[in-house]
C-alpha cells in the first residue's frame, strides 16, 4: 500500500499531495496555547469519540486542501454552509471506524516497511538520498511532528489495506461482463442539427415601457449586497521570521542547536554496488526461490573463476529493468536506500566481494561493492545557514506565542482602536478594497474574517474584531473603516442589462418553439435533410458513435442513448441542451450492438471497472454496517 504512496508523490502533483498530507492537525503558534476548556463531543458512539477541537482541525484541513486545489477559483463561501461541515464529519467519522475495524480485524502495517517507503518519498530526498534534516525541515514548515506524520501515514495505510480487502473480496459473473460488453460497446447512427439563441437573438429598439416593467418585476436581480473596507493587521510565524536575520544567532547558540541534531548532518556510509536480479511473482513459491538462487549461483562461480566479467552477466541476465543496461549499477547508495534484507547484505560485504544469493523484495540478488564512502559529519560550518535558520524558526515560535498573546490583550484593551493595537505590536496597519459576503480578495475571502466582519457590533464601526486566526498559521485583527448598504442598481444603469435579458429571453422562446416544430415534424417522419434545408440549418451526420466519443458533446450523446428506439427499428427524434443557451434536434437511424470479445483488452478493462463498481458497493454497504453499529449521535450545537 504505501508503495502507492510513493509513486502518488511524483513532481508536482505529489507536491500537492504530500502538503495535503502534512497539513497540520493545529495551527501552530496560535490555538496551541487556547486550552483548558472542557471536552466538546461533536459526535460520539459505540468505540468512538470525536471532539469539537478535533473537527475543527479536520475542518481546517479540508479548507487548506480546497484553497490549494482551486486556487483562485475556489469559493470561500462553500465553507460556510452546514452541508460542508456535514460532509467532513461524516468523513471523519468513517475514517475512524474504518481504522478501528482494521485494528480489531488484525491489519498491522510493518514498520520497518513503512519507514523503507517514507525515505523514498522524493519531498525528503537531496541528492537522490534520504535526508533527515530535509524531512524533519518539511514536516516543520507544516508544523507537524515526525510522530504526528507517521500515524497518519500508517491511518492511511490501514484504510487502503481494509479498501483493497473489500475489493478482493468482490466478483462478477461473466454473463453480467458480457451483457455490460454489449450495452458499452453499443453505437448509434444518428444525425442532428443546432441550434444557437444568436439565430433567434432581435436586434431592434426595446420600448423603455418593457424595460421599466422587466426591471420592476425582477427588481431582486438588480440588487448590490452590503459592501465594506475594513483597516487590519497580520500576525504570522513567517512575519515575525522576516524580522530576524541570522547575525543575531550567537556560536553558542548554534553550537547547542548543532550538537541537539547532530544526526541530521551525518552523512551515513554510502557503497557504490550493482547487483544481478532474477525476478519472482508477488508470492513466490519455495521452488521459485530455489531455482532463482541457483541460476544466480552458476553466475557467482563464473565471476569467481574470472571467466565473465560481473557487469557483462548483468547486462546479459539480470532481471531489472533500471540497471541491468548499467552492468547491474545502482549507484551509491545508503543502507536505507536498499530492502531491508538486500541493505544488510550490501553493507557487510567486503570491498570488490561477491555475495552469496540474497532474497529480496522483488527478487533474488546477486550483489558487489565496488567503492565505499565512510560515514561521515557535515561540519558546522558548512550547514551554518541551515542551523541558523532552525534557531530562528524556534525563536519565531516563541516569539509569536508572546506577539499573539499581545495582539490578542491590545485588541481587549483598545476595543475601538485598531491604530493603537498596530502601535502596542508594532504591526503594519494594511486596508483592503470593498468586499461583500460572498466576494473578497486575499485576507477579505477568509470565512473566519467574513463572519467576524459582519458581525453587528464590527460592521457598524464601533469595535475591532477580535484576534482571528486565519490560513495555516496567523492571526488577524480588523476594524470596518466605510460601508455601503445592500441596495438596489438604478434603472439608469441597470438599463442596458435589463435590454440583454429582455433579448435573450425573447431568443430562448423563439428557439424553444423551433426545436418543438423540428421534433413534432420528425415523429410525424419527416427526413431531417429536408427540414434543415428548409429552415437553413446545418445538418451533421457523424460516424456511428458510441455513448463517449471523442469530438461529440457528451449532452447530445447522452440524448442520443438515451432515446427509445423500437424493437423495429424506426427512426427516434429527441432533443439536447450543448450548453450556452444551445439546443440540439437529432434522430437516431440504427442501432449497432457492442461485441463481445472476452480476450481483447477492453473487455478486461470493463471487467476490472464492474468489480471496482462492486467493490464500492461493498464498502458502502460495509460502512453503514459499521455506522448502525456504532449508534452515533451527532451534536448539532456543536458543529
Amino acid at each position: 500500500m504505501l508503495n502507492a504512496l510513493r509513486e502518488k508523490t511524483k513532481g508536482w502533483m505529489g507536491a500537492a499531495l504530500l502538503v495535503v498530507l502534512v497539513v497540520p492537525f493545529v495551527l501552530w503558534g496560535v490555538s496551541s496555547y487556547v486550552g483548558g476548556a472542557s471536552q466538546i463531543y461533536v459526535a460520539r458512539g459505540r468505540g468512538i469519540r470525536i471532539s469539537q477541537e478535533q473537527f475543527a482541525r479536520a475542518l481546517a484541513r479540508q479548507r487548506v486542501a480546497l484553497e490549494q486545489t482551486f486556487g483562485k477559483n475556489f469559493n470561500p463561501a462553500l465553507l460556510t454552509g452546514d452541508t460542508f461541515k456535514r460532509a467532513v464529519l461524516r468523513g471523519l467519522i468513517n475514517k475512524t471506524l474504518l481504522i478501528n475495524s482494521a485494528v480489531k480485524a488484525g491489519y498491522v502495517v510493518n514498520p520497518d516497511e513503512m519507514a523503507y517507503e517514507i525515505r523514498h518519498i522524493p519531498a525528503f530526498r537531496v541528492g537522490g538520498h534520504f535526508n533527515a534534516a530535509r524531512y524533519q525541515e518539511v514536516l516543520e514548515a507544516q508544523g507537524l511532528t515526525v510522530a504526528g506524520f507517521e500515524r497518519r501515514v500508517r491511518d492511511l495505510t490501514l484504510l487502503d489495506q481494509v479498501r483493497a480487502g473489500l475489493l478482493a473480496s468482490t466478483f462478477v459473473p461473466q454473463q453480467v461482463v458480457a451483457h455490460a460488453a454489449r450495452l458499452f460497446g453499443q453505437k448509434r447512427v444518428f444525425d442532428y442539427v443546432v441550434l444557437s439563441p444568436r439565430r433567434f437573438m432581435p436586434t431592434g429598439p426595446v420600448s423603455l415601457q418593457r424595460i421599466q416593467a422587466y426591471y420592476t418585476k425582477h427588481k431582486n436581480a438588480f440588487r448590490l449586497p452590503q459592501e465594506v473596507r475594513i483597516a487590519y493587521v497580520v500576525l504570522s510565524p513567517a512575519a515575525v521570521l522576516r524580522t530576524m536575520t541570522e547575525r543575531k544567532v550567537g556560536r553558542a547558540a548554534l553550537q547547542r542547536a548543532y550538537q541537539a541534531h547532530i544526526a541530521q548532518f551525518t552523512r551515513p556510509e554510502e557503497r557504490l554496488v550493482r547487483h544481478i536480479m532474477i525476478a519472482l511473482p508477488p508470492q513466490p513459491s519455495a521452488a521459485a526461490i530455489a531455482a532463482a538462487k541457483a541460476r544466480l549461483v552458476a553466475l557467482r562461480a563464473r565471476i569467481i573463476a574470472h571467466s565473465a566479467s560481473f557487469g557483462a552477466l548483468a547486462r546479459r541476465y539480470s532481471q531489472d529493468p533500471g540497471s541491468a543496461a548499467q552492468g547491474g549499477s545502482l549507484g551509491f547508495v545508503t543502507q536505507a536506500d536498499l530492502s531491508k534484507p538486500v541493505g544488510r547484505a550490501a553493507f557487510g560485504l567486503a570491498l570488490n566481494t561477491v555475495s552469496a544469493p540474497v532474497v529480496g523484495r522483488s527478487g533474488v540478488h546477486l550483489l558487489e561493492v565496488t567503492a565505499i564512502h565512510p560515514a561521515r559529519v557535515v561540519p558546522l560550518a558548512k550547514v551554518r545557514k541551515v542551523v541558523a535558520r532552525m534557531v530562528l524558526k524556534r525563536r519565531a515560535r516563541r516569539l509569536m506565542y508572546h506577539r499573539s498573546e499581545r495582539l490578542r490583550n491590545a485588541a481587549f484593551e483598545h476595543p475601538h482602536n485598531l491604530a493603537a493595537v498596530a502601535r502596542k505590536v508594532h504591526l503594519k496597519l494594511q486596508e483592503s478594497g470593498w468586499f461583500t459576503r460572498t466576494h473578497g480578495v486575499g485576507v477579505t475571502a477568509l470565512p473566519a474574517m467574513v463572519k467576524a466582519v459582519f458581525m453587528p457590533k464590527v460592521l457598524a464601526g464601533r469595535r475591532n474584531t477580535h484576534a482571528i486566526p486565519v490560513g495555516a498559521d496567523a492571526l488577524v485583527v480588523a476594524h470596518v473603516v466605510a460601508r455601503k448598504a445592500a441596495r438596489f442598481e438604478p434603472l439608469a444603469t441597470a438599463r442596458a442589462a435589463a435590454v440583454r435579458a429582455l433579448r435573450a429571453a425573447s431568443a430562448r422562446r423563439r428557439l424553444k418553439a423551433e426545436e418543438a416544430l423540428l421534433v413534432q415534424e420528425l415523429r410525424k417522419g419527416a427526413s431531417l435533410k429536408t427540414l434543415a434545408r428548409q429552415m437553413h440549418l446545418v445538418r451533421k451526420t457523424p460516424a456511428a458513435a458510441e455513448a463517449v466519443t471523442p469530438g461529440l458533446a457528451p449532452g447530445l450523446l447522452k440524448a442520443v442513448f438515451r432515446a427509445p428506439v423500437s424493437a423495429a427499428g424506426h427512426p427516434a427524434p429527441g432533443s439536447a441542451h450543448l450548453g450556452a443557451g444551445r439546443r440540439a434536434v437529432f434522430i437516431v437511424h440504427q442501432v449497432l450492438p457492442g461485441v463481445v470479445d472476452p480476450g481483447s483488452s477492453r473487455y478486461i478493462k470493463l471487467e476490472e471497472s464492474l468489480i471496482r463498481d462492486s467493490g464500492v458497493e461493498t464498502y458502502l454497504a460495509y460502512m453503514k454496517s459499521l455506522r448502525e453499529r456504532a449508534h452515533i449521535h451527532i451534536n448539532a450545537q456543536a458543529l
